[in-house]
């Protein structure tokens, strides 16, 4: 089923390529995320990467939307307990970024729009262990992204990134005295920085 998505997605961008003004590309590089809570500090920061297919949609000449289908892969790490060392938990996303983008004279472009995700899996790992962790955490994920593009030639290029995400990463109920579920306690968001290079085909 993963292999048939992925063909179906490789057939769309080049498609896409043969329409007027739309050009595909594929793109990779380097994740760095933390996860934020809303009342405790950040979980310590990780690297990750991305790597993935974009198309530059071309509306006017100071305007083009630039959709991505991308494998993400995000987590944080936490310190040591005792003797052992340091852990980390990787969550893996097939993402989905929809960018709107402005050019600022000859090389340079403005990107912004919102970034949906699905879990995949998530595996935590400490010590000599690893653990399947995805049910600890929501399938869905979205963000904003904020960046720039730089174009080094007419088909490579450079581009910067904050990915912002919302609050709602991690699972959470609250009980009352006898245990009895009383609410939801929805907390964590990601926030990674990105930066790769992109190659238009």
């Amino acid at each position: 089923m993963k292999k048939l998505c992925f063909l179906f997605v490789t057939m769309l961008f080049c498609h896409l390529s043969l329409l007027a003004q739309v050009n595909v590309g594929v793109k990779a590089g380097i994740n760095i995320n933390r996860i934020k809570y809303k009342k405790a500090d950040p979980e310590m920061a990780s690297i990750g990467f991305q790597a993935g297919l974009l198309a530059k949609i071309h509306v006017t000449d100071g305007f083009f939307v630039r959709p991505e289908v991308q494998y993400s892969r995000k987590g944080y790490r936490f310190p040591a307990i005792g003797s052992d060392g340091q852990g980390n938990v990787r969550y893996h996303y097939v993402a989905v970024p929809i960018l709107a983008g402005i050019p600022v004279g000859s090389k340079f472009s403005f990107l912004i729009g919102p970034e949906f995700g699905y879990l995949v899996k998530a595996n935590s790992k400490f010590s000599t262990s690893t653990r399947d962790v995805t049910q600890n955490f929501e399938r869905f994920d979205w963000g904003l992204d904020l960046g720039g593009a730089w174009q080094i030639t007419s088909s490579l290029g450079l581009e910067v990134r904050y990915n912002y995400g919302f609050y709602g990463l991690l699972k959470g109920v609250t009980t009352g005295q006898n245990g009895e579920i009383t609410g939801s306690n929805r907390d964590g968001a990601n926030r990674v920085i990105q930066a790769g290079l992109f190659y238009m085909l």
